[in-house]
This record gives structure tokens, C-alpha cells and sequence, in this order.
């Protein structure tokens, strides 16, 4: 294996190593009773395992190609480890059901970024298969994580009406209008009106 074919196998590698440790919480939420009583969330969770199940056959088909091998089972063993200790810290939690889906966003960010690097990696070293393969990867997180914002408001507000606050569940719709509004002024220049915006209280 060449210099190059061996750096992109590890890339791979790695990528695996993410997708099979954020798998596990997916898991473990989409076995918990309470995530199914919120129809929203155990639908976006049911699609993220599937999701997750492909991407992994799929890296390990490109691992294979590559000639490279997956993580050692020491390092698998502590991501198994970590993700039952996130699944036990969802249980304990009051409003676990809307904190896992914040929870599932910030892993699929820390996925979308993984697959940014892969593809400029790929793209680099003229792998088109690995570049194709890490643009609909990203692609499919990216509208993930568009769909979790889309349902986190009326997940929040109908589990603080449960443990007894008193709120306007009407007011959900105007909040997904907002957030939908924000994701669609991301066409926008990060620069344009940078000052105005990072100097809003």
C-alpha cells in the first residue's frame, strides 16, 4: 500500500471508528419507551440508526478496497463503553427526550465536519469514489440535523408542560418558522453584515 492509499485508509478508519461510537446512543434512544412516546424524535432516531448502518457497510466496504483494517478492538471496546455511559446519563435526565436530540445533533456535527475532511482528503489525493461516497454521507446528516431542529421545539415544550410548567403550545409552530427562517439565510455570506450580527445581544 502506497503512502497515499495508506493515509486515505486511515481516514476511513477514523470515520468508522465515529459513525459505530455515535451509532450506540442512536440505539439505546430508540429502544427507550419514553423517546417512542414523542413520535417526531423516534422517527428522526429510527431514520439516524438506519442512516448510521449504511454509512458503516458502506466505509467498511471502502476500508476493504483500500486494503486497510478498522480500528483495534481495545479502542472499539472504550467507544462501547462510552456510549452505554451516554445512554445511562440520558435515562436519569427530566427532559431526556429533547436533550438527546441535542445530544444526536452535536454527533452528527462532529460527523459532518469528519466527512468535510474525507471528501477534501479523497478529492486530494483523486479518490472520486471516497469523495462521492463522503458527499452523500454529509448530505444525509446535514438534513438530519435540519429535521431534529424542526422537531426540538415541540418536543421542549411538551416536556415542560409535563413536569408542570405552564406554556403556550401554539407558540411551537412560530418557532419552527423562526428556525426554518435561520437555516435559510445560511445562502447568505458568512461575512455579510458580520459586525451587526456578532455585536446583537
Amino acid at each position: 500500500m502506497g503512502i497515499e492509499q495508506h493515509s486515505l485508509a486511515t481516514y476511513v478508519s477514523d470515520m468508522l471508528a465515529v459513525e459505530r461510537h455515535i451509532r450506540i446512543p442512536f440505539e439505546v434512544q430508540r429502544a427507550d419507551k419514553d423517546v417512542t412516546e414523542y413520535s417526531d424524535a423516534a422517527n428522526v432516531i429510527n431514520r439516524l440508526v438506519a442512516l448510521s448502518d449504511m454509512h458503516i457497510d458502506a466505509l467498511v466496504a471502502q476500508l476493504e478496497r483500500l486494503g486497510g483494517h478498522e480500528a483495534s478492538p481495545i479502542k472499539s471496546a472504550v467507544t462501547q463503553v462510552e456510549g452505554a455511559l451516554a445512554g445511562a446519563i440520558d435515562k436519569v435526565r427530566k427532559t431526556k427526550v429533547s436533550k438527546a436530540l441535542r445530544d444526536d445533533y452535536t454527533a452528527l456535527a462532529l460527523c459532518t465536519i469528519s466527512y468535510a475532511e474525507l471528501l477534501a482528503t479523497a478529492d486530494g489525493l483523486g479518490d472520486p469514489e471516497i469523495a462521492d461516497l463522503s458527499k452523500r454521507h454529509l448530505a444525509d446528516y446535514a438534513n438530519a440535523m435540519m429535521k431534529i431542529c424542526e422537531y426540538v421545539p415541540g418536543v421542549v415544550v411538551r416536556e415542560l408542560q409535563t413536569i408542570g410548567l405552564e406554556l403556550d403550545s401554539g407558540t411551537v409552530d412560530r418557532s419552527r418558522q423562526s428556525i426554518s427562517e435561520c437555516w435559510q439565510q445560511t445562502s447568505r455570506p458568512f461575512h455579510e453584515d458580520a459586525a451587526t450580527t456578532f455585536s446583537s445581544p
